[in-house]
């Protein structure tokens, strides 16, 4: 099982402070049965622009001190991109990581939007043109997605995979996101689960979280393919399959 979104390495945006503090969650992660994690620090123009060749350092600094702590658990390459135009040159200039140095791009969208921002689409298929699948981070988050979740649908049959966060289902995010997730899961618009930790608390809840999915999904098939099935085929570079939604 592998976490699709976290923030763990240190010192590139709001995730974990210290390397102590990423190899607390790398711990906890390990606990509660993931054996890895793509790491997905912020990429925003201009606030986050991490230098890619001092990120993989740092990734490659957090495995091998978890190797040395004998934490059987492995950091992948990864960004959680923040929009924005000419999104495929980051990605071809190799100043983003791509998830597991895979196809698949992890990219986040304006919370407080009302409206998909209109070039979305001609952005995310400069990147399709490319070779590359769209991964949308967190879409219960979004404000456009509270106004109306049919607003996924042309995005999911434009190609567009949409990760969840596992603790939306809690609370954590407020009460839109929570009903939204739930409509999302019921209907067939997650693709794939990740704690979208910064710190442990994501992990000190994750049972319960867990179980709140399971029993919204009511169908553990779907639930496999969600948390097992589809991020192995991301660590593989292999096709996920883009099921149709529900009409709900």
């Amino acid at each position: 099982m592998i976490d699709m979104h976290c923030h763990i390495i240190p010192y590139t945006d709001d995730g974990a402070i210290d390397l102590n503090t990423s190899i607390d969650m790398a711990r906890k992660a390990k606990d509660v049965g993931y054996e890895g994690i793509f790491a997905t620090s912020h990429y925003i123009i201009p606030d986050n622009e991490v230098l890619n060749e001092e990120y993989v350092q740092n990734i490659k600094k957090i495995n091998d001190t978890l190797e040395k702590e004998n934490i059987d658990i492995k950091i992948y390459h990864g960004n959680e991109i923040f929009f924005t135009n000419d999104i495929i040159d980051l990605v071809k200039d190799h100043k983003v990581c791509t998830l597991g140095d895979s196809k698949y791009v992890l990219v986040e969208l304006p919370l407080f939007n009302s409206i998909i921002p209109m070039n979305v689409y001609e952005e995310f298929n400069k990147l399709q043109d490319e070779g590359y699948v769209p991964i949308l981070a967190h879409p219960e988050r979004y404000d456009f997605v509270t106004r109306d979740i049919k607003n996924l649908i042309p995005l999911i049959e434009a190609g567009v995979l949409l990760q969840s966060n596992i603790a939306s289902i809690t609370g954590k995010y407020g009460r839109n996101p929570q009903r939204n997730i739930k409509k999302m899961l019921k209907s067939n618009m997650v693709h794939l689960l990740g704690t979208d930790s910064h710190t442990t608390s994501v992990y000190e809840i994750y049972d319960k979280a867990m179980n709140k999915i399971k029993r919204t999904l009511k169908n553990d098939e779907m639930l496999n393919t969600i948390l097992n099935e589809n991020p192995d085929k991301i660590l593989n570079n292999e096709e996920i399959s883009i099921w149709y939604p529900k009409s709900k």
